[in-house]
């Protein structure tokens, strides 16, 4: 009786496991969802009339839907805020205008991606293209007693590059470390050239479902 169920039991923990490989097989791709935060440095430092000012140092963060098909590719859907300091001093008719405030930029985009897992480590690097949204301070003269501080704003085509490595404990509890350069290449000059940078973030992520 012993050894009939132990066949049995071995019987069926086989065709367990050739079915978790076929459905493996089967399921071509994934779904993982997730988020980073990180520091951000822009490329240029603050506006004429602060010289002894470094860059300004500000902050960034993506929340994220990736797309991974087999093991190697991926697509990243990602919606991210990029918030950096800003300063700068302009004269109009003999007035100096000062601004000491912040510039941000909210960007949807699209990146691709390949990535190669060694035991529980998985380097990547991937290229991105979208929009990013701006708000950036600004002065104008409306007559010569009369200096206007608004918000500029506008949408630009972003593009981006990165290079990191994720730590695999499971499929649902992923950490990675990611190293970025994007540029705004079509923004004017100004406030919005300091939403240009680098930037290195710490992220989570985790499995959602496969099909």
């Amino acid at each position: 009786m012993t050894k009939l169920l132990t066949t049995i039991l071995l019987f069926c923990a086989t065709l367990l496991m050739a079915q978790t490989e076929s459905d493996s097989l089967s399921e071509k791709f994934s779904v993982d969802f997730g988020g980073s935060f990180g520091v951000f440095a822009p490329f240029k430092g603050s506006g004429k009339g602060f010289p002894d000012d470094k860059n300004q140092l500000g902050s960034n963060g993506v929340t994220f839907l990736q797309l991974n098909y087999k093991e190697h590719y991926f697509a990243k859907l990602q919606f991210g805020q990029t918030t950096v300091s800003y300063k700068s001093i302009q004269n109009s008719n003999g007035f100096n205008s000062i601004i000491d405030s912040k510039a941000n930029s909210t960007t949807i985009g699209i990146n691709l991606g390949y990535q190669y897992k060694i035991k529980h480590w998985q380097p990547f690097v991937m290229l991105g293209s979208g929009t990013s949204f701006i708000d950036s301070p600004k002065t104008s003269l409306i007559n010569e007693n009369t200096i206007s501080y608004t918000t500029k704003t506008g949408n630009y085509l972003y593009i981006s590059g990165s290079v990191g490595v994720n730590y695999v404990f499971n499929r649902y509890f992923i950490v990675s470390l990611e190293g970025q350069a994007s540029t705004l290449p079509t923004a004017p000059s100004g406030s919005d050239t300091h939403l240009s940078g680098m930037s290195m973030q710490l992220g989570l992520k985790s499995y959602l479902f496969s099909f």
